[in-house]
């Protein structure tokens, strides 16, 4: 393994040709199971498929739009090896059916993430953000560590498909969700993401919101047969979760930092799907799949954009890159693109996953309704704030000589579009 990880940090155009043709095998060879490959540890179903599909496509356009670390010889050898052992570990957390393997690679894809902020991010303060994502991350999933080794005590096995008979106390719950909710994250817990997103190179930002914080949504998925649904502490949690992406659908009008309004949009996204989760039905199941799905992809293209305007103005902030539309229009035009997939515009998979998670808690109780709406109201809003205070206006002077987009960054860019408004022919036969 590490003589393979030592080949891929050599080659760059290479890598990505093995993590594309590693795509297609995997693609082929689930097929042929019906999304179902059982082997020793490893079991592999519709929802692990996608999110390891997923990853690989991620890290390949992250390697992609990060040509300035190999343009610049910035230790790009060591940047490959790190994002090999990244997609390694990610693949693992999808893959593997027993809980103490999973659990091991859950928290070993944050040394890679780590690494790279620590690494390669743009300023001091990166530090810090290190720190508050290694703590936070920790300190809510060591419980589930331990209530993993408790599992394995008193019933001799942690295969996921078997049946526990846990206790149903607060508690315990509360051990088994803690390490989730923090990854994913939900609000309350979500400071470190700020931070992260923030401090982190556009390779960071991109497999952060789209695929780290999938592992949250995922780590819920497999432990939800061990847990109640009958329990008022479900309806607790998913009332805050719904009132925190509420609070910041609002706050994140009040930014003008362009990444820091993408990080807390992805907190916003995810709190839908928390609440799609711990109401116990198919369609907030499928629907959670559907928008994690939808997230990676759309949040990825949008950290890559804003990174394209950091490289040519030096500054993340929306004033600061005004007018844009009159030095690049063609980037405008898939900044739109993206942003109206960011707020479920048609036809994206956004839409089709927003549909059905709304569908799903509506059923669970009617109540929700005008905080639904009113979220949905200023996603919208949000995205066309950002749209609009970024693109239109009149631009900085200073700015009036940027360099012309490379043919690289377009294609990256379309390769995150394209997807959004295919997959949604795929969803449509999966409900």
């Amino acid at each position: 393994m590490i003589l393979c990880l030592m080949m891929l940090a050599n080659m760059w155009g290479e890598s990505i040709f093995i993590y594309i043709l590693l795509g297609f095998l995997f693609f082929m060879k689930s097929s042929d199971y019906l999304f179902s490959c059982v082997e020793s540890y490893m079991e592999v179903d519709w929802a692990g498929w996608v999110l390891v599909m997923l990853s690989i496509w991620v890290v390949v356009l992250s390697i992609m739009s990060s040509m300035s670390i190999k343009n610049k010889s910035k230790f790009n050898k060591m940047f490959m090896g790190v994002n090999s052992a990244l997609l390694m570990f990610l693949m693992s957390s999808f893959v593997f059916s027993d809980y103490l393997i999973f659990y091991i690679s859950f928290e070993c894809s944050l040394i890679p993430i780590l690494l790279i902020i620590l690494g390669w991010g743009y300023q001091p303060e990166r530090a810090q953000a290190g720190i508050y994502l290694l703590f936070y991350t920790i300190f809510g999933s060591f419980p589930l560590f331990f209530l993993i080794m408790y599992m394995s005590d008193a019933y001799g096995s942690i295969y996921m498909y078997d049946s526990f008979n846990l206790d149903s106390g607060v508690l315990i719950m509360l051990m088994m969700l803690l390490g989730f909710l923090v990854k994913f994250p939900m609000y309350g817990v979500h400071l470190w993401l700020l931070k992260a997103h923030v401090e982190a190179p556009v390779a960071g930002s991109m497999i952060l919101a789209g695929v780290l914080l999938k592992l949250g949504g995922y780590g819920i998925l497999r432990f939800l047969p061990l847990l109640h649904c009958q329990s008022m502490f479900f309806m607790v949690l998913v009332c805050f979760s719904m009132w925190g992406g509420l609070v910041m659908s609002l706050i994140c009008l009040r930014h003008m930092d362009m990444k820091l309004l993408i990080a807390s949009s992805s907190v916003v996204h995810m709190s839908m799907c928390i609440m799609g989760l711990l109401i116990f039905s198919e369609w907030g199941l499928k629907g959670c799949v559907m928008m994690m799905l939808a997230h990676g992809i759309c949040s990825s293209g949008l950290f890559c954009l804003a990174n394209m305007v950091y490289e040519r103005t030096a500054s993340r902030s929306m004033l600061m890159s005004k007018g844009m539309l009159n030095l690049m229009p063609t980037l405008s035009m898939f900044w739109f693109f993206l942003i109206m997939s960011n707020m479920a515009a048609p036809p994206s998979i956004n839409l089709l996953s927003e549909i059905i998670l709304i569908v799903s808690s509506i059923s669970w109780s009617s109540y929700v309704i005008l905080v639904l709406g009113t979220m949905s109201f200023f996603s919208g809003a949000y995205s066309l704030f950002l749209y609009s205070l970024s693109q239109h206006g009149q631009y900085v002077l200073s700015n009036s000589s940027l360099k012309i987009n490379s043919m690289v960054e377009y294609l990256v860019v379309f390769l995150h579009w394209v997807p959004l408004n295919l997959l949604i022919l795929v969803g449509w036969s999966i409900i």
